[in-house]
């Protein structure tokens, strides 16, 4: 035969694996900077109507916030501070662990002065325990803003011309919540009853108990921090079946905050800081 034959240039093969391997590098790096970065920092105000409309009085406005797990007074303090005054409560409620470190105590009175002059009810989590805080410094902080701790014990606060009544439970994962005060719950009014880990509720110390709390509030969850489409990877000892939001038990409607901070790791997926406003 006669002539030259043209030869085609070889095709490098497409490393397929190393393609792949390459996009699942990039989607974990862009999951870890999301859940570091952006959700922590993702602040969401949810609203609960919980009021009788047919009701002539005025309603009652209570926010929560759980888990804040202060360090510093930083831009996510900032917006939660921000976001609690701008709802006008007439309560707010930290419902535990709210500092994890005897050194934050400071971060904490920045945080409470930031919220003004609203008065404030707090109760323990199980990291005021563990941190060694001491509770009369704890104590004397909220008091110094308008607060009052309550371990084991109930306030009253007066609300235009209606009353609601706050029964602050100790800590289950940590402390000795006293199930008799249950007991003291008024018949008229609203009532809140709080209490840091919410597997109490359904715990078999309660479990022939009977109330007549209109709401009752808890955290210590996180919502699970990092979930997977919602599903928890894991909760915390103590959170008994209860993940977030709301839920029922003998007692009364429990709502469990997915809180604010986070705890161990420095990361949220799937579970947006929350700051909840009731209306009662």
């Amino acid at each position: 035969m006669s002539g030259t034959q043209r030869r085609l240039p070889l095709r490098r093969p497409i490393r397929t694996p190393r393609v792949l391997a390459g996009v699942a590098l990039a989607f974990v790096l862009a999951c870890i900077g999301y859940a570091g970065w952006v959700e922590p920092a993702w602040l969401e105000i949810t609203l609960h109507e919980r009021a009788d409309p047919t009701a002539a009085e005025s309603p009652i406005r209570v926010v929560q916030l759980s888990d804040l797990h202060l360090q510093r007074m930083g831009g996510i303090e900032r917006a939660v501070a921000a976001a609690v005054l701008a709802q006008t409560p007439d309560l707010v409620v930290l419902s535990g662990d709210v500092i994890d470190d005897p050194q934050a105590l400071p971060e904490l009175e920045m945080f409470l002065r930031a919220l003004g002059d609203v008065p404030k009810v707090a109760v323990l989590g199980n990291w005021e325990y563990w941190s060694g805080v001491a509770l009369p410094t704890l104590r004397q902080a909220y008091e110094q803003h308008h607060g009052t701790l309550l371990i084991n014990a109930s306030a009253l606060y007066t609300v235009g011309s209606r009353t609601l009544w706050v029964l602050g439970l100790d800590d289950f994962t940590a402390g000795r919540p006293d199930a008799r005060l249950l007991d003291a719950l008024p018949s008229v009014g609203p009532t809140l009853v709080v209490q840091h880990s919410p597997g109490w509720f359904s715990s078999p110390e309660i479990a022939h108990q009977s109330a007549n709390a209109t709401l009752c509030l808890a955290g210590h969850t996180h919502g699970g921090q990092v979930t997977l489409f919602g599903w928890p990877l894991v909760t915390p000892p103590g959170s008994g079946e209860f993940v977030q939001g709301f839920a029922d038990s003998a007692l009364c409607p429990i709502f469990v905050s997915r809180g604010i901070g986070t705890s161990l790791l420095p990361l949220r997926f799937g579970a947006r800081p929350e700051v909840a406003v009731f209306t009662l």
